[in-house]
């Protein structure tokens, strides 16, 4: 009897190992808009890579926008930053991890980048619109310092981020896209946060509903 329980105490280990799985947070995305002249916002947004052999992580550009060559990504694990490049034949960024993954294993690694998206994201009689599908089920939209929202025909959580900017929350329990469509003008005057702090967060329904 002893020699069973030795043999399980000595087996479970082994066993927690394998069957352990890391959590994978790929489900939020962040993006911050720059000044609607520029046509530019920057995001990030994490991957994890599980693939055994896999000896990269790749972000794939969306059509129609172009990448600064500012991307960054880094290892979560280490903190180290990756060396990373654009592949113009897959239309992707590609970051070099510090070695393969090995079976059991994955790499955590957080994008950062900025796009520029002429058609997506405009100037129209002094209001800014912002046009994307969001895939995600957790998605952060932050307009542009000084700019104050008007419309959004997607329901969000507004607040106001630690600067008084602008930030929407939008949740996607569905198994396809948010098509959001943001408007918003500059504001007239400076409101700080402690003036807003009334109206922290908001629920902007539906348009027309």
């Amino acid at each position: 009897m002893k020699r069973i329980l030795l043999l399980a105490l000595l087996a479970s280990p082994l066993l927690a190992q394998e069957s352990f799985h890391r959590a994978e947070q790929d489900r939020e995305i962040r993006y911050w808009l720059l000044e609607p002249s520029t046509h530019q916002f920057h995001f990030t947004h994490d991957l994890t890579i599980s693939e055994p052999g896999k000896k990269t992580a790749e972000s794939f550009l969306r059509k129609g926008s172009t990448a600064a060559p500012d991307v960054k990504m880094t290892d979560l694990d280490s903190g180290k930053p990756l060396p990373a490049h654009f592949d113009e034949k897959r239309q992707a960024l590609v970051g070099n991890l510090d070695h393969p993954i090995e079976p059991g294993r994955s790499a955590r690694v957080r994008v950062e980048e900025t796009y520029t998206d002429p058609a997506g994201y405009t100037l129209e009689n002094g209001e800014l619109v912002w046009k994307r599908t969001l895939g995600r089920p957790l998605n952060f939209v932050t307009l542009p310092p000084g700019w104050m929202l008007t419309s959004v025909n997607t329901p969000a959580t507004i607040t106001l981020d630690s600067e008084g900017r602008i930030q929407m929350r939008f949740v996607n329990t569905r198994n396809d896209e948010l098509s959001i469509v943001i408007r918003a003008r500059k504001r007239t005057a400076t409101v700080s946060p402690q003036a807003e702090e009334g109206v922290k967060t908001l629920l902007v329904p539906r348009s027309g509903g």
